[in-house]
């Protein structure tokens, strides 16, 4: 199964936490949008980043924190956007 690079950092960072953790995510989900230049391809991009983080819940459930504070930032990225399209 192939990730896309956020989902991957998370899984290796989350097992093994270190400090910065969540800063690096969150530079690698700015960088994986970086490659959408329109409003509504980075809002589909999010969406999957949210359903791969989804999926790697169920497969990993000691990550449930992390992935939580991942989620939060991805929802706030959301609703950048759409205050952006408003």
């Amino acid at each position: 199964m192939s990730l896309p690079g956020p989902i991957e950092l998370v899984l290796r960072l989350g097992i093994a936490p270190r400090i910065g953790a969540i800063g690096m995510v969150e530079q690698a989900v700015e960088a994986y949008l970086a490659g959408y230049a329109h409003p509504g391809e980075r809002a589909i991009a999010l969406d999957i980043l949210l359903r791969d983080l989804a999926r790697l819940r169920i497969h990993e459930p000691d990550l449930d924190p992390f992935i939580g504070e991942v989620e939060q930032y991805i929802d706030q990225l959301h609703r950048n956007l759409a205050r952006q399209a408003a």
